[in-house]
């Protein structure tokens, strides 16, 4: 019995124009490309589909493009032999009013066949080379004209994935297609920005450059580039008519719109102009050409330095102002953008506008930003520090540690949290014991969470990821790096005591947070020799958790690596406690606001040995008497002369008590003047590390 998958169809499926536009999802799910394989039901199936194709009936056309598509997809041989036919039928669909389901459907059968069998020089020849100018002067005004934005978005998409197929073909078409991409990257102040029609019509515009040649192409690219920056220029004045753009006042034209349709327009026309000059970037070009970096990093400072607090000497409308300033936190957004697409693209050549464009990210960073105004900052640093040569400034890269670390601090419990919690849970009438509970921490609700939002979370891992790239600037400062390194400690001594419900309503983060506090850890660790011994647990207990045990294990037991640019210090010189660290580093954690929390010590109590009467000390034993009397050491002195050596060593166990502040029950105490009756052997056992004196074997009471 004949099991082939193609005659099921034919016979159930598609036995009538009906059934298969019912069953066109199960058909097309079925398709596989071994089913199309060349064989006595080919030639059945290629005629079904055709005669779907010459159907009167919309829904029955729908379903032949739709299976046509499908078919040029899974089998090529197929697809060149039908190819002309299919052509002569799905493109003057393009020029008739259809529905749009069908216009869809012609575009991507279309759209399959010109870029499928570019590798076929016969095919290109005879049937693509003749057909693809006019599918493009089809397209242009099909998307200039229809109202479906799913259809433009498809029409776009497929222009700009045939132009660099056959970039001589659209030569003459060059200027119909940049106006229309530019047509939807002019901004529209009354909708909401629709994010992937612009994005698909800047990928048109940044292909269109191909057209040119070998030759031309460089020359266009640059042309786009210059275009556009001047537009972004323009857009980003309108925007700062209230402040200083490049220390003056812009200079609006007369024709200036209300604030009400300018404001919105010209943020849409400044995000289209981003969107385009990252396209132009990312793209492709037959030669290399030179990238106006200069004029780049220009824009891009200027929209990361815009503040809202800048004064003009001039009258301006509050109404503008509020409004203006209202779109700043976009503006940055538009700018990190820029500057991770530099970043990306032209890598190390940014080093040398580093320190700038840091520096202005840093001052963002110090103010009192939310968390999703922070994170394309911290985004941003991200990509800029990994792409290009470390910071050789000493002050940026110091206030941007100090920017962080207040960041990442946010784990730790504050003071005010604990004195807070043990406030609201006792009771001033109440003496009864505190009950607790297994498991009542879940229901404390005394500290709020602290990533409340996603963008809280990802702000908190990508400050984790910025400091771990700050620690590795050579240029960073003792102080800070101690600073920073003990912080890390701490964040990963209580992120196993935290639950993830306190870190953030999202479950997710606290594993990803504590992997990446370990891995930092691990690599402070690893820095030297010393540190690495000092760090087994912390290596095998971060490793353990990943696929990283046998290369961390390996590295600390054969540190076979080459020597670091810089030695980092080791565990014992960074300075883990209080006591330990210097004045700076007090001045800077203090000014971070890194104020452990600790217990208040009691008021401290005079040493009990100085308020202690001591009575006349216990009579001794006396040695047996010998006629030859032996000279008495320095060290030892008449039991009447002085008391006891045991009163000199009791005040070490009240030292002890003191630095755990546990106050003494009865600070003055008096001494009977009658001793008790007993011998004090504790005396005698403590004495033994004294120097004993010198004893005369020949001395004997006998040898009289």
């Amino acid at each position: 019995m004949d099991g082939h998958p193609l005659k099921a169809l034919l016979q159930l499926q598609l036995g009538s124009d009906s059934y298969a536009v019912l069953h066109l999802p199960y058909i097309l799910a079925s398709l596989t490309a071994e089913s199309l394989v060349p064989s006595a039901h080919s030639s059945k199936w290629i005629a079904r589909i055709n005669s779907l194709l010459h159907s009167k009936a919309p829904d029955a056309r729908w379903a032949g493009l739709c299976l046509a598509q499908k078919t040029s997809v899974l089998s090529k041989s197929t697809m060149i032999e039908c190819a002309q036919s299919w052509i002569g039928l799905a493109l003057p669909l393009l020029a008739k009013k259809e529905p749009p389901p069908i216009l869809s459907a012609s575009v991507r059968l279309l759209r399959v066949i010109f870029s499928a069998a570019t590798d076929v020089p016969e095919f290109q020849r005879q049937v693509a080379t003749p057909n693809v100018s006019k599918f493009t002067a089809a397209l242009i005004p099909l998307a200039e004209k229809h109202a479906d934005n799913e259809l433009k978005i498809l029409i776009l998409s497929t222009l700009a994935l045939i132009i660099p197929l056959y970039p001589t073909l659209h030569r003459t078409s060059h200027s119909a297609l940049s106006a229309l991409s530019l047509s939807f990257l002019n901004g529209n102040p009354f909708k909401p920005p629709n994010t992937q029609l612009s994005s698909t019509a800047s990928r048109l515009y940044a292909v269109l450059h191909f057209t040119g040649g070998k030759v031309g192409a460089a020359n266009l690219w640059r042309k786009a580039v210059d275009d556009t920056l001047t537009f972004g220029w323009t857009s980003f004045s309108a925007l700062r008519s209230t402040f200083f753009v490049e220390g003056r006042a812009p200079q609006l034209p007369a024709g200036t719109e209300e604030p009400l349709v300018a404001i919105p327009l010209n943020v849409d026309r400044l995000r289209c102009s981003i969107i385009v000059l990252c396209d132009l970037l990312r793209t492709t070009t037959h030669r290399p050409v030179q990238v106006p970096l200069g004029p780049l990093v220009k824009f891009a400072v200027a929209l990361v330095s815009s503040t809202t607090d800048e004064r003009v000497d001039r009258y301006i409308d509050p109404g503008v102002r509020a409004m203006e300033a209202a779109v700043t936190p976009q503006i940055w957004k538009l700018a990190c953008d820029l500057l991770t697409c530099l970043a990306n693209c032209v890598g190390h050549h940014l080093s040398s506008s580093l320190s700038r464009i840091v520096t202005c990210i840093v001052f963002h960073l110090e103010q009192h930003l939310t968390s999703s105004e922070r994170l394309p900052f911290l985004n941003t640093l991200q990509v800029i520090l990994t792409k290009c040569y470390p910071l050789h400034s000493t002050l940026v890269v110091n206030r941007l540690a100090r920017a962080i670390l207040p960041l990442i601090s946010v784990v730790l419990a504050k003071e005010g949290d604990a004195r807070e919690t043990d406030t609201t849970g006792r009771s001033k009438k109440s003496k009864k014991r505190a009950r607790e509970f297994e498991g009542d921490e879940v229901f404390k609700v005394s500290r709020e969470v602290i990533c409340s939002t996603v963008n809280e979370g990802d702000a908190l891992l990508a400050a984790f990821f910025v400091l771990r790239l700050v620690l590795r600037n050579p240029h960073l400062a003792p102080a800070m790096q101690s600073i920073s390194c003990r912080v890390t400690l701490s964040v990963l001594l209580a992120l196993p005591q935290l639950s993830p419900a306190s870190l953030s309503c999202d479950s997710k983060l606290h594993p990803l947070l504590l992997g990446r506090v370990q891995e930092l850890s691990v690599e402070l660790g690893a820095g030297s020799t010393g540190g690495m011994s000092k760090s087994l647990g912390l290596v095998i207990g971060a490793s353990l958790q990943d696929s990283h045990v046998h290369r961390d294990l390996e590295m600390l037991l054969h540190p076979r690596l080459p020597p670091l640019v810089r030695s980092m210090p080791h565990i014992e010189s960074l300075s883990l406690f209080r006591a330990e660290e210097s004045q700076e580093e007090i001045d800077a954690r203090e000014s971070l606001g890194l104020v452990p929390s600790e217990i208040e010590p009691e008021p401290d109590v005079e040493p009990a040995i100085l308020d202690v009467i001591m009575a006349d000390p216990p009579t001794l034993p006396t040695p047996p008497t010998t006629n030859k009397i032996q000279p008495v050491p320095a060290s030892v002195e008449p039991a009447a002369g002085r008391p006891p050596q045991r009163t000199e060593q009791a005040p070490q166990p009240l030292n002890d008590e003191k630095m755990v502040s546990i106050p003494s029950p009865h600070p003055r105490k008096v001494v009977n003047d009658v001793p008790p009756p007993v011998d004090m052997p504790s005396f005698v056992e403590e004495e033994t590390n004294e120097e004993m004196p010198a004893i005369d074997l020949g001395s004997d009471s006998d040898s009289d």
